[in-house]
């Protein structure tokens, strides 16, 4: 109950952080029995996140050791984490993972649903590092627990971030059919060869990849030009596709394709403004001054009516936590409890102070709707004040990539 309950508040908060989940393959999920679910993982805990809202039933968690402090054992209770810890934490620490897998073993065996990275550390790039061979010592160290003629599904799952550090990006997340667990025991080496093997080829297809990666970002401003204005003229279905072609561009190009050159002096001159967010609002630089006065106007209202507290915790948390990959995480962690503690006492405070219903209800709206306002105040006036050269430079340059699209990569409009 209380599971459900979390997943439910998480699904919200997730929804509202990023501007579109898109999600291929549930089809492939199957609804009961024991599942081994395999994710890449390039963000923390976004990526348990994500899936554990996406796959309705509920899935237990393999987590790192060191974040199971003593006083919140309650919430990694509630929430199906089991600890897994490693060599850096101790020899005493390393020792309580036989338990925890002895846990694991037995959730599986009775028929729950388990997530686990493959990769086995988290870094924040868009690849998918080399397997290790833990996924198949748990498959493996499974079976005997088994009832005879039960199989154990292995799901492959690729979640594909454009930048998961700044509210209102994109992610993509993309199902691969599920495969059998083949007979063998954890101490047949062949057969955990094998297993990872296996795990490599189903799992590369759904993982969108830049071999190099300094030219990263380059993917970004073409996926987010893509998510933004071309995917609506395009078939339900085809955004991972074209995602990946895109991707592959980048990578046969080696940089000496014209338009990633144009790309790069796009992010170029963003960076030189101090507006490189904006490659992932392209929206933002494709909009008259008119209605970038509107958006000004109503974000900072947003902003007076109680959004300085996001952006006031943002900072802190990305001042004091310096890990990439779990900045994002722990700020939309802090949010879904601090953001609407925060709005209730100021509810209180502006009724106590005969603030009249019809307000409050009116201030509350404006602190909620300022949210789907992606792109944050200070970017916007950044942009509203660029010299009006700058500003049609780079709007021609999203036009452009806009273009690119639709005909370099036959994405028909």
């Amino acid at each position: 109950m209380i599971y459900r309950i979390i997943q439910w508040w998480a699904t919200i908060f997730l929804r509202v952080y990023f501007r579109r989940t898109i999600v291929y393959g549930l089809e492939h999920i199957p609804p009961d029995g024991p599942l081994i679910v395999a994710s890449n993982h390039p963000s923390s805990f976004f990526e348990a996140s994500l899936l554990g809202t996406v796959i309705r039933r509920p899935l237990h968690y393999l987590v790192r050791g060191d974040v199971f402090h003593p006083r919140f054992r309650w919430l990694f209770n509630w929430t199906n984490q089991i600890p897994i810890y490693r060599q850096k934490d101790g020899i005493s620490n390393l020792r309580k993972n036989a338990s925890s897998f002895d846990l694991t073993y037995r959730k599986l065996a009775e028929g729950h649903a388990v997530l686990i990275f493959p990769e086995a550390k988290t870094l924040l790039e868009k690849k998918l590092r080399p397997v290790q061979r833990g996924t198949a010592h748990l498959a493996f160290g499974t079976l005997p627990l088994m009832e005879e003629g039960s199989s154990l599904p292995v799901l492959p799952v690729g979640v594909n971030f454009t930048e998961p550090r700044i509210p209102g990006t994109d992610v993509v997340v993309r199902f691969g059919a599920p495969f059998t667990t083949e007979k063998a025991t954890r101490d047949d080496r062949e057969a955990i060869e094998r297993f990872t093997e296996t795990l490599t080829e189903a799992m590369h297809p759904l993982v969108i990849a830049i071999h190099d990666h300094g030219y990263e970002r380059h993917y970004d401003v073409l996926a987010s030009v893509y998510l933004t204005a071309v995917r609506k003229h395009r078939p339900t279905g085809l955004v991972h596709d074209d995602l990946m072609a895109v991707a592959a561009t980048i990578n046969e190009s080696a940089g000496h394709d014209p338009l990633i050159r144009q790309v790069h002096d796009h992010i170029h001159v963003c960076t030189r403004h101090k507006i490189r967010d904006t490659i992932y609002f392209p929206g933002l630089l494709a909009a008259s001054k008119g209605l970038l006065f509107f958006l000004l106007c109503f974000k900072v209202l947003w902003w007076m009516s109680g959004g300085w507290i996001w952006r006031v915790m943002r900072s802190v948390i990305f001042n004091k936590i310096k890990a990439i990959t779990f900045q994002g995480p722990v700020s939309l962690g802090a949010a879904m409890v601090v953001f609407p503690l925060i709005s209730v006492v100021m509810a209180i405070v502006l009724v106590a102070l005969g603030v009249p219903v019809w307000g409050v209800l009116l201030w509350w709206l404006t602190l909620w709707l300022g949210v789907f306002s992606r792109p944050p105040v200070e970017l916007i006036w950044k942009v509203f004040v660029l010299p009006f050269k700058v500003h049609a430079g780079l709007r021609k340059n999203v036009r452009v990539f806009g273009q690119y699209m639709t005909e370099r990569l036959g994405v028909n409009v």
